[in-house]
């Protein structure tokens, strides 16, 4: 999700109202011969005139058209006769929906005109502006969240005025055709259902508009309708871009593809907020807002999620004061150039060489990798690379991680924190005041399996065949779905 500001948050004790647009395609349909046929009214009178018709292998191709209503099929398209390049494509860019959600809807038969769901991994931390920058391949964030301390300026760089006011995107947003402004993604907790609706007719607006053979649009109060309402709210996410999808096919007669895809997991558990300041006074150290001594610590953090980011001149000793309490369930930070893994049982460490990876126990096999390990290339002194830690720990606790740590320490972001935290389930960290604005249901930002995996999707078959796991990596997505074309900046 993106972060929620302070700005947006006061806004939503206002009494601003959420925008009316709607889709136009019936959210609800009968069905005929053993589920293979969804049939719609489109009109209105309560006689069906449109349907799909899925194949003996459950995939949707056909669409008909019965224009006298008299149950007979008057027009007949097949998503199958339009070549990739010759129609054109949408991207659908949504929030905070978890890969096991869209696997289960998938296999119950859902959202068919797509090729099969295909893992993603989201990078680290699992934050919205993370992943679709690296998704988006835009250039590296200056830090993490909107409000992280900047030991260059020594003070708290804050973009949140800039973008909620001046109307700033960052660069991964330039590359939508639609994405809602950084307060309309605040004011959208308050109504998200009202929300995600109109985005949904907005986005199908900017697509109808769209010069390009190719459209991305971003529907950002996925994030708070999930946040809000857990596993309901991400169904009714997915209710509504289904509706979507429907109308772009329906008025296109299937002469257009469509991709679709998330930015990170999600929990769908409730949680309760953890304030690190007296863990960290007890054990000696000076939470500030200034860091001018090696005992001083600035402690970064905004949204209510699963992750907090620290900056300290002791961040060995920072991490192994938090990781003696119960909702810290890692820490990270570097030594050198390693990056060292550490949890309540020791630590570990993550090497690179060559753009390979390797995870070496110091104490402890922190992230319980050791039947991982065996299963790597032999002769490589434990160095494998990106495209081999995401295939081998697609299903772990923790996938891919030494690609995703070294990544976040060292290329994701201009100025990274001395030390980012990832907690257990059931925690988040977060101001405290955004708790009078929202009752979570589900959060994310960790690095675990739950908060991580993602799904991508597509219409156009280049997904198929990726790998014996389903995976492919973020900042590849965009080159398999639009091989040969250069993002461009477009906002």
């Amino acid at each position: 999700m993106k972060v929620l500001s302070l700005f947006g948050l006061a806004l939503l004790s206002g009494c601003a109202m959420a925008p009316s647009e709607r889709l136009s395609f019936p959210s609800s349909t009968s069905v005929t011969e053993n589920d293979r046929r969804l049939n719609y009214d489109m009109d209105g009178d309560r006689k069906p005139d449109f349907a799909t018709l899925a194949g003996p292998d459950g995939r949707i191709d056909r669409l008909e058209y019965d224009d006298n209503e008299d149950g007979t099929p008057d027009r007949i398209y097949r998503l199958s006769d339009y070549a990739d390049d010759d129609v054109p494509h949408v991207i659908i860019l949504l929030d905070s929906i978890p890969y096991s959600l869209l696997a289960e809807r998938y296999a119950g038969g859902d959202f068919r005109f797509f090729d099969p769901p295909q893992k993603m991994i989201a990078p680290f931390p699992s934050l919205t502006e993370v992943c679709y920058s690296d998704i988006l391949q835009a250039p590296p964030l200056q830090t993490v969240i909107d409000t992280q301390y900047d030991p260059r300026i020594r003070e708290h760089r804050s973009d949140i005025w800039k973008r909620a006011v001046d109307h700033y995107q960052q660069p991964w947003e330039r590359r939508c055709d639609y994405a809602a402004s950084y307060a309309e993604g605040g004011l959208s907790f308050l109504d998200p259902k009202s929300w995600c609706a109109a985005e949904m007719s907005r986005a199908k607006r900017a697509i109808d508009a769209s010069p390009r053979r190719t459209t991305i649009v971003y529907i950002a109060s996925a994030a708070s309708y999930v946040c809000k309402e857990g596993r309901a709210g991400a169904n009714a996410v997915l209710d509504d871009a289904k509706q979507l999808c429907l109308q772009l096919l329906y008025e296109r007669h299937g002469a257009i593809k469509i991709s679709m895809m998330a930015d990170h997991g999600h929990n769908l558990m409730p949680s309760k907020n953890v304030i690190l300041d007296d863990w960290l006074k007890a054990d000696g150290f000076h939470v500030t807002d200034v860091a001018t001594t090696p005992d001083d610590v600035v402690i970064s953090i905004n949204g209510l999620v699963t992750n907090a980011l620290l900056q300290t001149g002791k961040p060995e000793a920072v991490a192994k004061s938090l990781c003696q309490h119960e909702p810290i369930e890692l820490a990270m930070y570097m030594s050198g150039d390693r990056v060292i893994v550490r949890s309540a049982a020791g630590s570990a460490a993550i090497d690179m060489k060559d753009g390979r990876f390797r995870y070496v126990p110091i104490d402890a096999d922190v992230l319980n990798y050791a039947e991982v390990v065996k299963t790597l290339p032999a002769g490589d002194g434990g160095f494998a690379d990106e495209k081999t830690w995401y295939a081998v720990t697609a299903d772990h606790n923790w996938p891919a991680a030494p690609p995703r740590l070294w990544a976040a320490f060292h290329r994701q972001f201009v100025t990274p924190p001395s030390v980012m935290l990832s907690f257990k389930d059931g925690y988040y960290c977060g101001k405290p005041e955004y708790e009078n604005f929202i009752t979570m249901k589900s959060t994310h930002g960790g690095l675990n399996q739950v908060n991580s995996a993602t799904f991508v999707m597509t219409m156009t078959g280049r997904m198929r065949g990726r790998s014996a796991k389903g995976m492919v990596l973020p900042r590849d997505v965009m080159s398999v779905l639009c091989p040969g074309a250069p993002l461009q900046v477009v906002r």
